[in-house]
Parts: structure tokens; sequence; C-alpha cells
């Protein structure tokens, strides 16, 4: 670890100090590193939920690839959530991290499109035929795996990806140049330790990641490729709903495409606005901000990395968005309650998500106006948030329903009505329960899903009394 102190003080010092108008926001990458392991969990629990519900299916596999892709992804500043020494061969670690990094990246982009073998529009029904959409879940990735190994053979590894800094502030450099080891011919860059009095932000020691051509290109196609994947998507949509043999593959498509316009809305806003910013005041050295102070002034710094860290949520935000979409897609019919389960799970990952970035944000803007910012962030954000918990997450789970509707066989809605009216009383007589036995014998319900469908009403019922 370097020289920061003990640990759990240096990220109450780091997070207490977190101030974006003058490029102190370390506390915001241990928050980020948090939440972007939280996000791996998940993600990963989804693929494997996918994959074991039929792990000989085509589309699920695909899915589990896909879905496990993405959970690589959102760790991609996890050399940030600790501090590391900082070393040459630590830096090479995190380079070769970043090229996994990048191939999970082109591979995203491939199978964002190759979606519409799943879910094809008419004009492209050829993409369905088995020996293409069979074999997706493993072709996608080793081609994409030999693009990356093409791009690192042709630039090496920092013309590919970007080079690799770390930057270190040691006990008394408040005000001096910072301590940089960069990674082979990464492109040189300067650092200070911030103002003489920034005595809570000093010592410190954090990781830059450079950019590169490549990287800045493969910054901005997967917006691209969200987009066409989501008008795929809706195109299948339209085409399925219609025949009434095809609604679950129509209710399947549908999610996919709530899953890819929520990323590429959401990211492609993010990205816009950091390019945008890149264009207009040149790119930006994190590891040097007061120079950018100096030159641009605290606003454009403040703004820039608003949309940064933005951007760095957003994937977050979009990677979980996309997880639930795509399993709820998948397993709604494998799956009895899935969907339930879902819509519970995101609802309560998007109240906290939304209530620590209300927190955040609001801490920051009144830092500069009331002293002790973050207790009265606390109470202007908090307090509502206690108090008017149930309807403000009603409100999710509302949105979620939308989302993520219902989803049940003709068999089982035939059950449940039955169900219901056997219910009328509260009460379930042996009369009642032969004929509902019945029922479940017709219906090719097995005890295990008469069990599920019955505690799902029952839940339904609870919940409306409440």
């Amino acid at each position: 670890m370097g020289d920061v102190g003990p640990i759990i003080p240096y990220y109450i010092r780091t997070i207490r100090s977190i101030d974006l108008s003058t490029g102190n926001v370390l506390g915001l990458n241990y928050i980020y590193g948090l939440l972007s392991l939280i996000t791996f969990v998940f993600l990963i629990a989804l693929a494997l939920l996918i994959i074991r519900a039929r792990p000989k299916n085509p589309e699920n596999r695909f899915m589990f690839v896909l879905l496990l892709a993405e959970a690589y992804r959102v760790v991609a500043n996890w050399y940030n959530s600790y501090p590391f020494d900082g070393s040459e061969a630590f830096l090479g670690y995190i380079a070769n991290y970043r090229v996994g990094w990048y191939f999970c990246s082109i591979m995203c982009i491939m199978m964002y499109i190759s979606t519409v073998s799943f879910y094809p529009p008419k004009r492209l029904q050829f993409m369905a035929k088995p020996v293409i959409k069979n074999n997706l879940w493993w072709f996608v990735p080793m081609l994409a795996a030999v693009v990356i190994t093409a791009l690192v053979s042709a630039n090496g590894v920092v013309g590919t990806v970007g080079g690799v800094h770390y930057v270190e502030c040691p006990p008394g450099s408040e005000g001096q140049d910072a301590n940089i080891l960069s990674y082979k011919e990464s492109e040189p860059i300067t650092g200070t330790c911030g103002g003489a009095e920034d005595t809570d932000y000093v010592p410190n020691s954090f990781f830059i990641p450079a950019s590169s051509d490549i990287g800045k290109l493969l910054l901005i196609t997967p917006v691209f490729s969200a987009t066409i994947a989501m008008l795929f998507m809706r195109a299948g949509w339209k085409r399925f709903k219609d025949d009434p043999e095809r609604q679950n593959e129509a209710m399947e498509a549908r999610s996919l495409f709530l899953g890819f316009a929520g990323k590429a809305f959401i990211k492609g806003t993010m990205v816009f606005c950091i390019v945008a910013m890149v264009v207009r005041f040149g790119d930006f050295n994190l590891a040097d901000v007061t120079s950018i102070i100096e030159t641009e002034g605290e606003g454009v710094v403040f703004l820039y990395l608003v949309l940064f860290y933005g951007f760095l949520f957003s994937i977050l935000l979009t990677g979980v968005l996309e997880g639930f979409m795509f399993t709820y897609a998948i397993l709604k019919n494998e799956i009895l309650g899935i969907d339930e389960q879902l819509r519970r799970t995101f609802s309560a990952a998007l109240f906290a998500t939304l209530g620590g970035i209300a927190l955040l944000t609001t801490s920051e803007v009144i830092e500069g106006f009331v002293p002790g910012g973050g207790l009265a962030a606390g109470l202007v954000v908090g307090a509502p948030l206690v108090l008017l918990r149930k309807p403000i997450f009603n409100a999710i789970q509302n949105f979620s329903s939308v989302l993520m509707p219902e989803a049940f066989t003709a068999a089982e809605k035939s059950y449940i009505e039955a169900y219901e009216i056997a219910m009328e009383d509260r009460i379930i007589t042996a009369e009642e329960r032969k004929f509902l036995n019945l029922q479940a014998k017709t219906l090719g319900l097995n005890e295990s899903q008469v069990e599920d469908l019955e505690s799902w009403y029952d839940q339904q019922i609870s919940d409306e009394e409440e």
C-alpha cells in the first residue's frame, strides 16, 4: 500500500475532501471502485443464472458470454479502489488488464449487433439460420480476440490502449510536484500535489490511464453499436407482436430493445458531452488539475469532472439495466416468478444508486456555501429519502413494472384465474383444493409450479392490502 496511513481513516478523509472544482476526486474513485465491484458481482450472478437455466441453448450461451464481458468492463477502474504501491510490474499488470478491457469492448460491439440473429426483422431473416445463431456465442469472442491481437501486434500495448501512470504525493508534498512513474513508452505527464493548504488531501496515490486513438474510437463505437442493436430489436418486436404464436419472442425483443435504448441514450449523452469538452478545451491531464484551473478556470474543471464521472457511473447504470433486461428476456418463461424477483432487485438497486448520487451531488453543490456540506446534504437529501421512502420506492417499482411486466404462460394464467375464484373468501376448502389439483393436472402444471403461482398471487394480495 502507498504511504497514506491507516486505510479506513484514509478512505474517510479522501471521501470527505471530494471537491470537483479543485480536482480532489480520489474519494469518488473509491466510491466508484466499490460500486463497480458490486455491479460486477451482480452481472456475474445474472450470467450464471442464465447459463444454468438452459446451458445448451445458443441464446442462453450468447447472453452468458455477453454479460461476462460486461462484468469485466464495469471494473475498469479497479486499481483506484485501493492505494496500491506503484511499480513497473504493477503498471504492466494494469496495462494488460486494459488490453482485456478493450478486447471485451470489441466483443460487446460485435455482440450487440449480433443479437439480431435471435429476433430478426424480415429483411434479416437469414441471420436466424441455425449455422449462424448457434455459433455466435464462441465465434464473436474468437473474432474479437483476433482483432485485439492484431492491434497489439501492430501498435504495441501502449499504442493500442494508451499508457499508464502512477501518481504519488507523499507526506509534506503539498504545493509541490507529484512523483510520477510511467509504464514503458507512455507519453510523460506532469502532476501537482495541490495547494500548500491541502493537508487533508495529501498524502495520496493513484493511477492515471492514458488514452490512444484506438481507445478514443472504442469509447464512441459501443454507443453506435447499441443504437443499431436497438433499432434491430425494435423492428423484431414490431414483427413478432402481431403474430399470436410469437408473443414470447415479441416480449423478449422488447426487453432487449429497452436495454439497448437505455445504454444508447445514457452513455451516448455522456460521451457526446465529454467529446464536446475535449474538442473545446483539449485533453485534460487529471494529474495536474492546478494548471487546468489556471488556464481554464474552476468552472471548466468542475463541468468536465461532473461529465467524466457521470460517464463512469453511467457504465455501471447501463450495465445493471442491460443485465436485468437481458436476464428478464431470457428467463421470464424459464423460471417462474423471475420477473418479480428482477423487478424488486432492480428497484432496490435503482433506489440506492439514485439516493447516493443525489447525496453526493447535493453535498458538492452546497459545500461552497455551507460549512460541513456533507452534514447539510444528509439533512437535505437523507431526511426526505427516509420520510418518503415508500412512495419513492413504489414509483420506482411502477417504473420497473413498465420495463419488466408480468409474464405468464396461457396455462399459468388459467390456473391463476381459477385460484383467484377459490380465494374470494380467503379460504381454500377441501373441495376447492380438489378442483385446483384437477385444474393443475389438466393444464400440465407440477406441484412446484402451483406453489409458486399461489405464492405469487398471495403476495400480490398482501401488497394491495398494505
